[in-house]
Formats: structure tokens, sequence, C-alpha cells
């Protein structure tokens, strides 16, 4: 399989890795072919993803992407965020092969399921996190 050298670089040197204090939103997406994980973590000011980290547990391409979606999520609205799509992802790393597009999906999915989750929260609803701890 052929990588681009985008790919390769987020993948050795991943930005935005690990968790997040007290987000303002958190989602995350699966793909249960391979059983790859992404999390996603903001914190929003003004409307605007003012910083945003990621856990992922999976393959290298899905790594790779959820860096560079964190990139792609910095300083957008959240609004922006609920329409990224999966082409906007394998853009961000220069292109997935066919049988890694999987990768986009995850992170596209999860950054998608923050930003609602955000919405949510400020919507008066629990939101993800707060699920959790019931």
């Amino acid at each position: 399989m052929n990588y681009s050298e985008t790919l390769i670089d987020h993948f050795r040197n991943p930005r935005n890795a690990g968790m997040m204090r007290d987000p303002d939103g958190v989602g995350e997406d699966t793909f249960e072919g391979c059983g790859d994980l992404a999390r996603f973590y903001l914190r929003v000011v003004d409307g605007r993803v003012a910083d945003v980290r990621f856990q992922t547990y999976g393959c290298g391409p899905t790594i790779a992407a959820s860096s560079a979606g964190t990139e792609l999520a910095s300083g957008r609205s959240v609004s922006d965020l609920l329409t990224l799509s999966e082409r906007d992802v394998a853009a961000a790393v220069d292109g997935l092969p066919a049988e890694r597009l999987h990768a986009a999906e995850v992170v596209a999915g999860a950054l998608r399921a923050a930003a609602r989750d955000y919405v949510a929260r400020r919507n008066g609803g629990r939101g993800m996190e707060a699920s959790r701890h019931v």
C-alpha cells in the first residue's frame, strides 16, 4: 500500500493526542470491521473550536487521520463540524487507499458526534460524557 507523506508524518508525529479535562463536547465512532475507535474532545469558545484532542485505537491510517482531523477541526465553527465529510478527512492526509477509507469515516463520524454532543450540552442536554457517569 502506498501512503502519502502527509499521512506518514501524521502517523509518526501525531498532533493533539491525549485526553482533555472538562471538554465542551466529546464524540466517538468505531469501525466494526477491524475494531478501530476514535474519540475526540472539543473546547469551544464563541462557537469555534479553540482546542481539540483525540484518542484513537486502531491502524496507522486511522491514527494519522485522527491527527489530521484535529487540524481540520481547530478554529472551525461547530456548525462546520456537523457537516464534516469523510472526503474532507481523506483530503487532509492527501488521500487513502480504498481498503483504508474506513479511517476517514471513523474520524469524520467521531468529530461530528463531538459537535452534536456540544450542541446537546448547550441546549440543556446531558451530553455524551455526562451520560456515561449515570
